[in-house]
């Protein structure tokens, strides 16, 4: 078997984009999440994963909470990041964030790159992690000209190059 921390700096060899998932309530909740990825086009569907010891993995199995948001990151946002990453505790994102809500009233950082307003489609429990695959209730581009905050060996970036020509 591989070892635990062999495993985490392998996969911190995978770059990846950094997403904010946001919970709806009367007190919203969100975590910062990198293991995002499109699952379905026809129907529309996403996945986060989350660890069964974070609030939002108990918010999503123990209330009726049945729908999430995707906010996916800018470079400025990165304070956004280490916040519901639990790095920092300055402030209330909620608050001091422009916000609005789509079609499942989970909260939508105005100035994301982009969002993806979700209602809870399935689930997959594997290991210590729960799969939740979203379906698209609203997606939307928020900012054409801003650069993804990414995470890679351990520390935030961003793309730096220009695409890949063939």
């Amino acid at each position: 078997m591989v070892d635990a921390d062999a495993f985490r700096t392998v996969l911190g060899n995978f770059a990846t984009g950094v997403t904010v998932v946001t919970l709806p309530g009367e007190e919203p909740h969100g975590i910062t999440v990198n293991a995002f990825a499109s699952l379905s086009l026809d129907p529309p569907v996403v996945l986060v994963s989350l660890d069964h010891g974070t609030e939002a993995h108990r918010l999503l199995q123990e209330t009726d909470t049945d729908a999430y948001a995707v906010n996916v990151l800018t470079t400025d946002q990165r304070g956004l990041a280490e916040h519901f990453a639990g790095m920092s505790e300055d402030g209330d994102p909620f608050t001091e964030e422009s916000t609005t809500t789509e079609a499942t009233g989970a909260p939508v950082f105005e100035d994301a790159l982009a969002t993806v307003d979700c209602t809870l489609h399935d689930t997959f429990t594997v290991g210590d992690h729960t799969i939740y695959a979203g379906r698209a209730e609203h997606a939307a581009v928020r900012d054409e000209t801003a650069d993804p905050l990414t995470f890679y060996r351990g520390d935030w970036g961003t793309i730096t190059d220009d695409p890949v020509d063939d």
